[in-house]
């Protein structure tokens, strides 16, 4: 949940260092000759009204009643603290219409009286599962008690409650959360729940009497007492601490009622790994919810800053449908040759000699360009060759470009624009359109956040002309170890996905059963 709980964690996406972070997929055959004009055309795929996913059989994926939503994941709608009435009403409508009928709110107790909050669940239909909040001794009776009027069995912290810095540390921690939750148990509560980030399980230190490397995270739960303390998982930052999660929840599931939900890619590896709608990116979920289905009473998805109310739709379906022949279907990028991959590239500006223009081709998705925060601002590539160019898909963070131009140019001099778009929303925008180039230019007009645009990678697919050599789409960018998608090709043959039917604008992709 919130960083701020874990100083040493990295965030699962850049969208708070202030970028616009893009995907885009270019489609063309190669240029006979170049057309005399440019045509625009639409957006392929519009935006989708957000509903609730349509229903699954019983044994097509998880029971509505274990599923949960961390309301973290649209914290960018809710703010911090408490929300205003007319706030929470919106985004819990909002929630419960993305399929969610149970909740777990942060900041909590809010300072909206109890009653006032329990009329808002009420009415669409939310109950809360855990929470996350504050687990200062002196506020806990109030605490416990707003969760106790809300029906919780668990009360929650986004971290371990205490600082775990040396192994006496977490002795010390460890015995202040066995205080906690005897409290809460004793008072009408079940358990409190205790949530990680990386540090947990990369922070370690010898154990002293066996003078093995232990983990916080292995020595928290060693010594808190399991009929008050219990661990909600966070799955995503686990996989990126290089935790096995599947095997972690084989040993420790007795002590793990809760899961975060999370999927992301570029995970484990270099840069920052990057959120996305679950059964979309590199993590193994069919194999930590099989694993943990012994044990967990609610599997909480979690999105940090979420695009939209739309992406939790997508993640709600998959946990619900993921075993359905439809969810049981693997989305994979369209076959076609990678054009952009490794090509030159310029740019009108960086923000950070760490952050130039060939991190957009580089295939790694842990790295990026970053522009200036001004406009315009673009970024060009030089795919070696004329292309009759057909598509644009661009996968826009939170910072994204409202307004922008997609360009082509014979020479990297004369530029036509071949699509416009002056009311972008961000996420996905697939796009058909008509022209000819070798160099292609996303020219960014106008921002929509303070920040400036910034892409992470830039991936073409066509088919090269017939007297260059072949590249494959998966090849890796040299120096870089790393395959060409921004989406990793290895997942287990359980991993499933909606195909991104209920985003905004959905990816055109090629589905096959694995």
């Amino acid at each position: 949940m919130q960083i701020s709980h874990s100083p040493g964690a990295r965030r699962l996406s850049a969208a708070l260092t202030g970028g616009a972070l893009l995907a885009g997929t270019l489609a063309a055959v190669p240029a006979v000759a170049a057309p005399a004009t440019a045509s625009p055309s639409a957006v392929a795929a519009p935006a989708l009204t957000t509903t609730a996913a349509e229903a699954c059989g019983a044994d097509d994926g998880l029971p509505d009643s274990k599923i949960s939503i961390q309301l973290f994941t649209h914290v960018g709608e809710l703010g911090f603290g408490t929300p205003s009435p007319e706030t929470i009403d919106r985004v819990l409508g909002e929630v419960a219409n993305a399929g969610f009928t149970n909740i777990e709110p942060f900041s909590q107790p809010y300072s909206m009286p109890v009653d006032d909050y329990q009329a808002i669940l009420d009415r669409h239909g939310l109950e809360v599962s855990s929470s996350h909040g504050s687990t200062d001794w002196d506020t806990w009776p109030e605490t416990v008690d707003y969760a106790v009027a809300l029906g919780q069995d668990y009360i929650g912290t986004g971290g371990m409650a205490g600082s775990y810095g040396t192994y006496e540390e977490a002795l010390a921690t460890a015995e202040y959360v066995n205080r906690l939750g005897q409290y809460a148990h004793e008072n009408g509560a079940n358990k409190i729940a205790l949530h990680n980030h990386q540090s947990e399980f990369t922070t370690r230190y010898p154990h002293p009497e066996t003078g093995e490397l232990v983990s916080a995270w292995q020595v928290i739960e060693e010594n808190t007492d399991p009929r008050y303390v219990t661990f909600q998982l966070d799955v995503g930052w686990a996989a990126d601490a290089g935790i096995d999660v599947p095997a972690w929840i084989e040993e420790y599931g007795d002590r793990i009622e809760l899961l975060h939900i999370k999927d992301a890619v570029n995970v484990n590896a270099e840069g920052d790994p990057r959120q996305v709608a679950l059964g979309n990116g590199d993590i193994d979920l069919p194999a930590i919810i099989a694993a943990s289905e012994p044990y967990v009473e609610y599997y909480t998805y979690e999105w940090d800053y979420a695009p939209s109310f739309e992406s939790s739709a997508e993640s709600y379906r998959y946990l619900r449908c993921y075993l359905s022949e439809g969810g049981g279907e693997q989305c994979q990028d369209d076959d076609e040759e990678s054009l952009a991959l490794g090509r030159p590239v310029t740019t009108s500006s960086i923000d950070d000699p760490a952050r130039t223009g060939e991190m957009a081709v580089d295939g790694n998705a842990g790295t990026r360009w970053g522009s200036q925060w001004s406009e315009p601002e673009w970024i060009a590539v030089d795919l070696g060759a004329g292309y009759d160019l057909s598509r644009v898909v661009i996968d826009w963070e939170t910072a994204f470009a409202s307004g922008y131009e997609i360009q082509t140019s014979p020479d990297g001099d004369t530029w036509t624009t071949v699509h416009t778009v002056t009311d972008g929303d961000g996420f996905f925008d697939d796009i058909d359109l008509s022209g000819t180039g070798r160099h292609v230019r996303l020219y960014a007009t106008e921002r929509a956040t303070q920040w400036g645009f910034s892409s992470t990678s830039w991936r073409s697919t066509a088919r090269r002309p017939a007297s260059s050599p072949r590249r494959s789409p998966w090849l890796a960018a040299p120096g870089t170890g790393r395959r060409s998608t921004a989406r990793s090709a290895t997942r287990t043959t359980r991993q499933t996905s909606c195909c991104a039917s209920s985003a905004p604008h959905a990816r055109r992709a090629t589905c096959s059963t694995r």
